[in-house]
C-alpha cells in the first residue's frame, strides 16, 4: 500500500516494507500504462452517445445528423458509420439512383425487402427509399446485421477490422466479406476499393482531415456531393 498524506501512521522503514512500496508503486505504474491502453484502443461500431462527430464530412452529409444519431441509437450503430457509408453511397442526397440502389444509403430493391421484414425493429410491407429518415433506419438495421454477423464475440475483429468487413458485406455481399475474413481476398476492385476507403476513413473519423476522404473526392465523390446539393 502506498503512503499518503491522508494516513494515520507511517509505515516502519525495513526490509519487508521496502519491498512493498515498491511492487504497490510497480502495480500503480502497472495500472496507468493499462487504464491508457484501453483508452487507446480503436472504438467498437456500436452506438457512441455523441452524435455524429467526423469534422471533415460534407455538409450534404451532415445535414442528416440528427436523423442519423437517432437510428444509430435506435439499433446501436456508431451514427459515424453510418456518416462514412451514406457519404460513399449517396454523398448526401436523399434521391440518388444508380439504377440498382436508392436513396442515401442505396439499398436495392431485394436488400430492402429482407430489411423490412427480417431487421427492422418493427417490420413494414411499404416504404420510401427515397424518403431520407426511411433510408437512413434501413441501413442502420442493416449495418447492425453485418456486425452481428462478424463480430461473433471476437474482440479483435469488433476493434479492428469489422469496418472493413461490414463495408465489403454492404458493398459485395457476404462472399467478399468472408473472402476478407477468410484470407482468400476479393477480386472486384470496386469492392476491394470501397472496403478500403470505410475502413480508413473510419480510422481518420477523429482526425481534422481525412486524405481517404480526399482521394475519394477527387476519384469521382465530389461530382456525387455536387450532386446533393
Amino acid at each position: 500500500m502506498l503512503y499518503t498524506k491522508t494516513m494515520k501512521r507511517r509505515l516502519p522503514i525495513n526490509r519487508q516494507n521496502v519491498l512493498l512500496l515498491a511492487a504497490g508503486a510497480i502495480l500503480a505504474i502497472g495500472g496507468v500504462f493499462i487504464v491508457q491502453e484501453v483508452q487507446n484502443m480503436p472504438q467498437p461500431l456500436h452506438y457512441q452517445d455523441k452524435g455524429v462527430t467526423i469534422q471533415w464530412l460534407p455538409q450534404s452529409v451532415k445535414r442528416w445528423s440528427k436523423d442519423m444519431d437517432t437510428m444509430g441509437k435506435k439499433y446501436n450503430v456508431d451514427p459515424n458509420l453510418l456518416a462514412i457509408i451514406m457519404t460513399i453511397e449517396s454523398g448526401g442526397n436523399p434521391k440518388a439512383n444508380s439504377g440498382v440502389a436508392t436513396g442515401l444509403m442505396q439499398i436495392t430493391k431485394p436488400t430492402s425487402r429482407d430489411i423490412a421484414s427480417k431487421y427492422l425493429q418493427k417490420p413494414v410491407s411499404r416504404y420510401n427509399l427515397e424518403d431520407g429518415p426511411t433510408s437512413i433506419e434501413f441501413g442502420a438495421a442493416y449495418l447492425a446485421m453485418l456486425r452481428k454477423e462478424y463480430t461473433q464475440g471476437n474482440s479483435d475483429l469488433e476493434t479492428m477490422y469489422t469496418a472493413e468487413l461490414v463495408a465489403a458485406a454492404y458493398n459485395g455481399g457476404f462472399g467478399a466479406a468472408n473472402a476478407i475474413e477468410t484470407g482468400e481476398g476479393i477480386n472486384d476492385s470496386q469492392t476491394i476499393v470501397y472496403s478500403r476507403d470505410v475502413f480508413n476513413m473510419w480510422r481518420e473519423r477523429h482526425a481534422a482531415g481525412s486524405p481517404t476522404f480526399n482521394r475519394w473526392l477527387e476519384r469521382g465523390g465530389q461530382s456525387l456531393i455536387n450532386s446533393a446539393k
